[in-house]
């Protein structure tokens, strides 16, 4: 199995999810590689057209096409993967099919550069994605609703979440751009 990698700035493209299970980018494809049994599965196949077979409120149902992958994150039976314009594709890995599309932005640099999947202290499952458009978006995957959308002056390369703290939570980020002193760093609280 190789993983293929589309730009040198690129990250998260290759997740272990035990010391058995992993997942990546190949081409177009997002493959689950068993290292028990040495056979890799395509989950998701996005060179052609990828739509959601479940419907939600501001999910695409018409979905994308030759979608180019540039992050992607894995945890709890949750594929989440973003794209080089703001489309974020998400698919449960005991469901068939694709549970949610969505385009965060229709900005010309919506690169999605960072996700992050995490449980809130409700035991909640929620996604995080950072972009190139200066923003960090908070989802609930059970509802697959946007609960917070934070705002900065400069693209968010990456973040990452602590852990939760009675009713509130705190993100990390990194800011990068020529209005930015680079890198500066921010915090986000946010109630969970």
């Amino acid at each position: 199995v190789k993983s293929t990698i589309l730009h040198f700035q690129l990250r998260n493209l290759v997740w272990a999810t035990s010391k058995h299970d992993v997942y990546l980018m190949s081409h177009y494809s997002v493959l689950h590689w068993s290292a028990l049994s040495g056979v890799d599965t395509e989950l998701m196949n996005v060179q052609g057209h990828v739509a959601p077979k479940e419907k939600h409120p501001g999910s695409l149902l018409e979905g994308f096409s030759q979608t180019k992958v540039s992050t992607m994150a894995v945890k709890d039976n949750l594929l989440v993967a973003g794209g080089f314009q703001g489309e974020l594709i998400c698919k449960h890995l005991d469901r068939e099919g694709i549970s949610f599309c969505c385009r965060t932005s229709h900005d010309d640099n919506a690169l999605t550069n960072a996700i992050e999947i995490f449980n809130t202290s409700s035991g909640a499952v929620h996604f995080m994605a950072s972009s190139n458009d200066n923003g960090v978006r908070d989802y609930d995957m059970e509802r697959f609703q946007l609960c917070n959308h934070f705002q900065f002056d400069c693209p968010v390369n990456g973040m990452m979440r602590t852990e939760n703290y009675g009713a509130s939570s705190a993100a990390i980020g990194i800011l990068q751009g020529k209005s930015c002193t680079c890198p500066s760093f921010w915090v986000a609280a946010f109630a969970t």
